[in-house]
């Protein structure tokens, strides 16, 4: 739960990034975004919190070192698209599970997204 949040505090990217991702949030599904983010076949199970949350992780960090590289194949909107999917799944991890008698679960909090640090040094953009 808190490996989540830590692995978050100690990334750094452009504030752009950052923002579209957040802005993003609001319009997640994760049934539907997260196989896209992940590049998983139609109709497969979809990973635990754990399991999205590591892989996305990865998938973040290589689409990072693509920008940084000024490599051909990177693209802003899948950047965006993993990094949103990245902060749902942090937020996933951070909630308390919650007891099955729960009438309705309550809707995730998308202020807490703002772990992720914007880079505020030119070498970053």
């Amino acid at each position: 739960m808190h490996i989540a949040i830590t692995s978050l505090d100690s990334l750094i990217r452009p504030r752009l990034l950052v923002v579209a991702a957040r802005h993003a949030l609001r319009d997640y599904n994760r049934a539907s975004h997260l196989p896209r983010a992940l590049g998983l076949p139609a109709g497969q199970i979809l990973p635990g919190p754990n399991a999205a949350h590591s892989e996305l992780l990865a998938r973040e960090r290589a689409l990072e070192h693509a920008r940084r590289m000024h490599d051909a194949s990177w693209s802003a909107a899948k950047h965006v698209m993993v990094m949103t999917a990245l902060l749902h799944e942090s937020m996933l991890l951070a909630t308390p599970p919650h007891p099955p008698s729960a009438a309705a679960a309550p809707a995730l909090d998308y202020g807490a997204a703002n772990s992720t640090r914007a880079c505020a040094t030119a070498a970053c953009a």
